[in-house]
């Protein structure tokens, strides 16, 4: 039998091509702060202030037709090629970017990045699920959001250096080096064991993770044959099916096994999209400006606000392999509240010249903000994205998820401009405190504690759905 750090190192190099494909979001998104303070300055380009948000803005949306066909794309050819098919947009995305001689084949390329983002940010979390070993699980889906933080900081940086042209030209090639390692990745052992191939799923299982997690395995091979038998005794014509399936739907959105995880995702990404990590991608330079009074090299601040986000995720995989995620949730996003509040305040007696000022207390104001999302909200919004949809609904709750991280996005990067000039800093920060309040309590209602609980588990149990095997009703499984 094979060193334990063998199967770790596999289950590593078959996940850094979703962590590679998931840095892309960041790439994307922080290409902005590059690209519209620089195409401001450019004579050959004629850019509005309405373009530049629809700049910011316009992936969001085109994450909702990449959304759309990720379900077929994932139950049909599997999770790999969905993963692949990603990365082949993206590479197109970046050749147009670097060849762009107007704003609407910026528009183009921006728009059809999205499409890719929307894929892989169903086939991602559940790539790394499938993947991996339950009791490394948060930790590889920490260095997953952890890859967020870097695409940041490698975009900002490049882009301090280069020309966007040229910046646009090494996301190119991060991206070619994503395909190839996905090239080199096998499908994983959820999906083969779904198309009824059992014994290439054992072997690819027992690549990934040795022969020390039998019980797993046999018990997501036994529910896919109950599955697949379920499926063979109601087999129906064309118009029962129809009928069927419309009853399907209605049923299962009675169903505690789908509504449960699909609406405490849907808050968590609430929590996620507008607790400030993205917004300071994207708008950062204007907030740092908003948050002054001297004269700062942006560049400077933006490469050190990704830098303290690094750190931070870098801390948060120590931490979400030791404590419970739930607990982690109710820290990490009322200490978020905390630092909006606070930096509301600040704004609000800086504007004011009432107080004390200091240039620091900007500072430590922004980077707390992005220490609460880098160590604690992004990578456990990723980690439960990643354990709690039941394999039945994987596809449809994660599809439903991304139209509304796409929904979110856009509306944020959209009105984010328009707030800062109605209502000024302060009260945008406490619009977006209150919100994440809100979806704090519906979380806090609902969320299990899902740390080191094996994706059968989580799915028999905690979501009430019933059991071919009662022993995993009766018993936690040891991981």
């Amino acid at each position: 039998m094979l060193p334990k750090v063998t199967y770790i190192f596999r289950q590593t190099l078959v996940t850094a091509g979703v962590s590679l494909s998931v840095m892309e979001h960041c790439l994307v998104g922080g290409f902005s702060a590059i690209l519209i303070p620089q195409l401001r300055e450019d004579t050959t380009f004629t850019v509005s202030s309405n373009t530049e948000t629809w700049i910011a803005s316009i992936y969001g949306i085109s994450l909702i037709p990449g959304a759309l066909m990720t379900p077929f794309i994932l139950s049909r050819y599997g999770r790999r090629k969905a993963n692949l098919i990603s990365s082949l947009i993206m590479i197109l995305g970046w050749v147009c970017t670097v060849f762009a001689n107007d704003a609407k084949l910026i528009l183009f390329a921006r728009f059809i990045q999205g499409m890719a983002l929307g894929i892989s940010s169903l086939s991602g979390p559940i790539l790394v699920g499938e993947y991996t070993t339950p009791k490394y699980r948060g930790g590889f889906l920490t260095v997953m959001t952890l890859s967020l933080s870097l695409g940041s900081m490698i975009v900002h940086t490049v882009g301090s250096l280069l020309t966007w042209r040229r910046t646009a030209m090494f996301c190119l090639g991060l991206t070619v080096l994503d395909a190839i390692i996905i090239l080199l990745s096998p499908e994983t052992p959820v999906f083969l064991a779904t198309r009824g191939r059992y014994d290439e799923c054992r072997k690819v299982f027992h690549w990934l993770r040795g022969h020390e997690e039998e019980d797993e395995l046999e018990a997501m091979i036994k529910a896919d044959m109950h599955r697949k038998e379920t499926k063979l005794q109601n087999k129906k014509g064309l118009l029962k099916k129809i009928t069927a399936k419309s009853k399907y739907v209605v049923d299962i959105s009675k169903k505690s096994e789908f509504y449960k995880p699909l609406i405490l995702m849907l808050h968590l990404d609430v929590i996620n999209v507008w607790s400030g990590s993205m917004m300071m991608d994207i708008y950062g330079i204007d907030i740092l400006h908003k948050l002054t009074r001297d004269d700062i090299n942006v560049y400077n601040w933006l490469i050190a606000m990704d830098v303290v986000r690094l750190m931070a995720k870098g801390c948060g995989i120590v931490v979400h392999s030791k404590f419970k995620r739930r607990t982690m949730v109710i820290m990490f996003v009322c200490l978020n509240i905390l630092a909006y509040l606070s930096t509301a305040i600040f704004s609000y007696t800086k504007d004011r010249n009432f107080g004390f000022y200091h240039p620091v207390i900007p500072a430590i104001l922004v980077y707390f903000l992005i220490i609460t999302v880098g160590t604690g909200i992004q990578p456990l919004v990723n980690i439960i994205a990643g354990e709690i949809f039941p394999l039945e609904y994987k596809g449809v709750s994660s599809m439903i998820i991304v139209l509304f991280l796409a929904v979110n996005i856009t509306v944020k990067m959209k009105t984010l401009p328009y707030l800062f000039w109605n209502i000024g800093l302060p009260g945008t920060y406490c619009l977006y405190s209150g919100l994440i309040v809100y979806a704090l309590v519906v979380v806090m209602t609902i969320l299990p504690e899902t740390k080191d609980k094996t994706l059968q588990y989580i799915e028999e149990v905690y979501w009430k759905k019933p059991s071919f095997r009662d022993k995993l009703a009766k018993e936690q499984p040891s991981c």
